[in-house]
């Protein structure tokens, strides 16, 4: 889906938090408010592009009316590309250069009216196009990167987190596939991102647990379920020393919030 310049639609966003199964860009032009991206508050202001991936929960709260232009693809169309944007993309991108803003107007535009033609190779063209675009982003971030650049153990610690964190919940197992010691990996987690290695795996199954909350089909026990807790009574200790409060509680607040 591609749109062009639009405010406050529904047909491309819903009125409360929901979760994404798609990725999605969105390029603010006019407006302010706040952006919450997996329950973290971004600033809505204009020349900021928003980057949202499949499985994160969103939702815009604009002060008054905002004007964007979105474009959203699936995994599988851009599944040649999928895995670098998420290693590489950030949560938001400021226009600062007049340049890049016009480049990035023109790959918009040309996005939206291959979107819209009857062309052969439309697929292909889109998914060049997009590609572009993304590296175009990936460029804007370079110096951000460059001065957050982490050990490549590091990255390879956080991968490793992202594929498991639902059956493994031990330093251990993660530095036994890292090659390394649990002391030492939590040294560099230490220094680097100024946490410990075991609040890393922790975060990342909050995470996972307030997502699941949000979509109020699943019950609590089957949601400790799912990131591997088999005791409930555990779960909701875990949860509450993470985050102050019972799942039960966090869910009704977010209802609350979001979906009145």
């Amino acid at each position: 889906m591609v749109e062009m310049n639009v405010t406050d639609s529904q047909h491309i966003e819903l009125a409360s938090a929901h979760r994404h199964l798609f990725y999605a860009v969105y390029w603010i032009h006019e407006g302010q408010g706040i952006h919450s991206i997996d329950f973290c508050d971004y600033e809505i202001l204009p020349d900021r592009i928003f980057f949202i991936r499949p499985e994160q929960v969103h939702a815009m709260c604009p002060k008054g009316k905002i004007r964007y232009s979105a474009i959203q693809f699936t995994e599988e169309f851009f599944h040649l590309y999928a895995k670098a944007i998420d290693d590489e993309l950030s949560v938001y991108t400021d226009l600062t250069d007049e340049a890049m803003q016009q480049r990035l107007r023109v790959l918009f535009q040309q996005i939206a009216d291959e979107s819209g033609s009857k062309l052969s190779g439309k697929t292909n063209m889109l998914q060049g196009e997009i590609y572009l675009l993304m590296t175009e982003l990936h460029r804007c971030n370079e110096n951000v990167r460059k001065q957050l650049s982490l050990p490549e153990i590091l990255t390879n610690y956080r991968q490793l987190i992202e594929c498991h964190f639902r059956k493994k919940h031990q330093v251990a197992e993660y530095a036994r596939m890292l090659g390394i010691s649990p002391n030492y990996l939590n040294v560099l987690t230490r220094k680097h991102l100024g946490q410990s290695a075991l609040h890393m795996i922790n975060s990342r199954i909050v995470l996972e647990i307030k997502r699941l909350l949000m979509e109020n089909e699943k019950t609590v026990s089957e949601i400790a379920y799912s990131v591997g807790f088999y005791e409930l009574s555990y779960f909701s200790r875990f949860f509450h020393r993470m985050e102050g409060v019972s799942p039960q509680e966090f869910r009704e607040r977010m209802n609350e919030m979001y979906q009145k």
